[in-house]
């Protein structure tokens, strides 16, 4: 048996060290030159493990600016390769994932409401915030921020598998299949974040996860009810 590359070896140590919170997401790391010395490792070792950590999906590698731990790590597009076949059409598609959304954060909220912490469920509030103002400005920015609040539920939830499996799923559908509906739908997305979004953290700051969860499957019904209004399947 071959004994593994450095650079793979590299690879993986560095992924470890994004993975365990050394390097926060949206983080820059280090430039080459220092993070080489840091390592004991030579420059272009270093500039080949980026390549695979990047092709992983854990580091965001921006020429002429510098390498950044992206705010999901380890979750690229669409991962679970999902695409418009076997007969469903991508609003049936959008169903289906509503409702499995709907089971698995429905209930990843009593987990939010028993173990976040105060300046996690702060940051939520913020993040409502930042989308109600977003909702009357600019859509891309709104879009991102809604997903990112999402994601910062899994990551309250602290439960490592939730924290990975939400996002997951977020990026499985979101950029190939919600964005384009997102014009014929903003008013709707907009009200649902409004009543429910809102909902959701009023009952996570009263630590009442039997609330939060009744109001997140609430937020995913209404999305579902949402595509149905505009679409014909």
């Amino acid at each position: 048996m071959s004994a593994q590359p450095m650079s793979e070896l590299l690879a993986d140590k560095l992924a470890g060290m994004i993975l365990e919170g050394k390097y926060a997401p949206g983080e820059q790391l280090p430039n080459e030159r220092e993070l080489s010395v840091q390592l004991g490792v030579s420059r272009t070792m270093l500039r080949e493990a980026t390549k695979q950590l990047a092709a992983r999906g854990l580091v965001d590698i921006r020429r002429g600016v510098g390498t950044f731990v992206p705010e999901n790590p380890g979750v690229v597009d669409n991962p679970l390769g999902i695409r418009a076949e076997g007969g469903k059409s991508v609003p049936e598609i959008l169903e289906d994932w509503y409702r499995v959304r709907m089971i698995i954060e429905g209930e990843a909220m009593e987990m939010v409401a028993a173990n976040a912490s105060a300046e996690e469920l702060d940051e939520l509030e913020r993040l409502l915030h930042a989308e109600l103002e977003l909702a009357r400005t600019d859509y891309e920015d709104f879009m991102e921020t809604d997903r990112s609040f999402h994601c910062a539920l899994a990551h309250a939830t602290h439960n490592l598998i939730m924290t990975r499996l939400i996002p997951t799923l977020h990026a499985a559908i979101y950029y190939d299949f919600v964005r384009g509906y997102y014009p014929q739908l903003r008013r709707a997305y907009n009200d649902n974040v409004d009543v429910n979004h809102a909902a959701i953290v009023r009952h996570l700051k009263l630590r009442d996860g039997r609330g939060a969860n009744l109001a997140m499957r609430c937020h995913m019904l209404q999305g579902i009810r949402d595509l149905h209004s505009i679409l014909k399947f």
